[in-house]
């Protein structure tokens, strides 16, 4: 069953004067790809510009991403660039912090942490537990007290 018309038969025909050579058609596809580079690059800068915006209130960024706090946007940077510069100016000072912040080391951190964590909370809890104890004492020996002084009187 071959269809009765061709694939071309319900297509707009065009004039054949206004048809694109193919040189002409590379440079509007050109423009076209170009225009579009420009559109993206700018949205990119939108997005970044806000997404600093949402995170200037996070105040410890500035110890971790580098030259955070020496960052102003919209205003001239100061003389100090903050931890960037520290790091440039001390290379050990990265490495030691790339080396803490490594999996390995920070496995180990953490599986330290948590008997730490576990045994100081009981620690803190008992703790607790005896200072109520003692008030509830210390109360208990002035109610006697007041009651033993009544009856004195």
């Amino acid at each position: 069953m071959s269809p009765s018309h061709p694939d071309t038969a319900f297509r707009s025909k065009r004039p054949a004067a206004r048809d694109l050579s193919a040189p002409h058609l590379r440079a509007l596809r050109k423009e076209l790809l170009l225009v579009r580079a420009d559109v993206e690059r700018m949205e990119l800068a939108q997005a970044t510009v806000d997404l600093r915006q949402a995170v200037t209130h996070f105040s410890w960024l500035k110890f971790i991403v580098p030259g955070f706090a020496g960052m102003r946007w919209g205003k001239a940077r100061t003389a100090s660039a903050g931890i960037g510069s520290l790091l440039k100016e001390y290379p050990l000072i990265s490495s030691i912090a790339s080396m803490l912040l490594a999996k390995p080391l920070r496995a180990t951190v953490v599986a330290s942490a948590k008997p730490v964590l576990k045994w100081g909370s009981l620690g803190l809890a008992a703790w607790e537990a005896y200072r109520i104890w003692q008030q509830m004492k210390n109360e208990s020996r002035r109610t006697t007290g007041d009651v033993v002084g009544e009856r004195a009187d």
